[in-house]
């Protein structure tokens, strides 16, 4: 069993913030399979499970608030019993470009409280991560920031690389973290050119 966890804030009023990048991901894998997320009390998460090739997959997105983003990730975990290197957090980082991706097997949450959280509850740095560009706030104002909608200027951008960080998780469950690696996590800017 594995687990691909999406980051963001729940409710309608968040739905198109840079900070659901995570939620954004994970509705782009889920909605064209059919399925639906269901709430789940007890995993403080709305869940999503298919299989590929045989493994099953959880796909979710805590409906705590991003900074208790942890106890969302600790309860699915302890619950289902899933091993470190089954998990994949995705979420938004403003340290990289808009539309650049670098997956990790682990590192401090940088700043990103909902990573700082999950770092928290589960004791350990060692969490294998997804992270997609948002580039930082022109005016060095962060929080107003990633709680702000992408502006129409770059949607156009957003539904491609929503596209490519898809395919991306795709890749994970099937071939691991290390082949992602290697295949995305690329150090110049973005392709899709926004220069910053």
């Amino acid at each position: 069993m594995k687990l691909i966890l999406g980051l963001g804030n729940p409710g309608k009023k968040y739905i198109n913030n840079r900070h659901n990048l995570g939620f954004m991901v994970v509705d782009r894998i889920v909605n064209p399979r059919g399925l639906k997320f269901k709430k789940f009390l007890k995993l403080k998460s709305r869940i999503a499970r298919d299989f590929f090739d045989a493994e099953e997959v959880i796909f979710a997105k805590p409906y705590t608030f991003m900074n208790n983003s942890g106890k969302a990730a600790k309860s699915i975990i302890d619950a289902c019993k899933i091993p470190e290197n089954n998990r994949l957090v995705v979420y938004d980082d403003m340290d990289l470009d808009l539309g650049m991706m670098k997956f990790t097997r682990k590192g401090s949450c940088a700043g990103h409280r909902g990573m700082g959280s999950i770092i928290e509850s589960l004791g350990s740095e060692d969490i294998p991560r997804f992270r997609i560009g948002i580039s930082k706030s022109p005016e060095n104002d962060s929080v107003n920031y990633v709680l702000s909608d992408y502006p129409p200027e770059e949607r156009e951008i957003l539904d491609k690389v929503l596209d490519r960080a898809k395919d991306a998780c795709l890749d994970w469950i099937k071939f691991g973290l290390t082949s992602c690696m290697q295949k995305y996590n690329v150090k110049n800017r973005s392709e899709y050119g926004k220069e910053v």
